[in-house]
């Protein structure tokens, strides 16, 4: 297995939107692009899935390397995007895929979500 895999670090999380469809998508729209533009190098990816008659949320995150994990944690904390979307969903479940340093290890226990670590990878590759 390759180093890049190795390294690579994905949440899945699972959130209950707790506004309607149309204020949850302009909220999610707008953070998203905010991390496009200024959040952390590592940050590969972000998807949010979701259905109008479903208050169920899919979040997908990946992350080239786990050690910006935190620092992305602090940079949006103070972000109004960020605040926005604790205000309109809340993380019910998270799984962890690889390695998180111990500090974004403990900020997540803080949330009381995190239903399963898998950390040690046995096999794949990056394209």
């Amino acid at each position: 297995m390759e180093q890049a895999a190795r390294e690579r670090i994905t949440l899945v999380e699972v959130l209950e939107r707790t506004a309607p469809f149309p204020v949850f998508t302009a909220t999610v729209q707008a953070a998203v692009q905010r991390l496009e533009s200024e959040g952390v190098s590592s940050l590969l990816s972000i998807q949010f899935h979701a259905r109008p008659d479903d208050t169920e949320v899919g979040v997908v995150i990946t992350f080239a390397d786990s050690r910006q994990v935190m620092e992305h944690i602090r940079r949006i904390s103070s972000w109004p995007e960020f605040k926005a979307l604790l205000g309109v969903a809340k993380p019910v479940d998270v799984r962890v895929y690889g390695r998180l340093g111990e500090e974004a290890q403990a900020w997540l226990r803080t949330m009381n979500v995190v239903s399963k670590v898998f950390e040690s990878p046995v096999a794949g590759f990056v394209r």
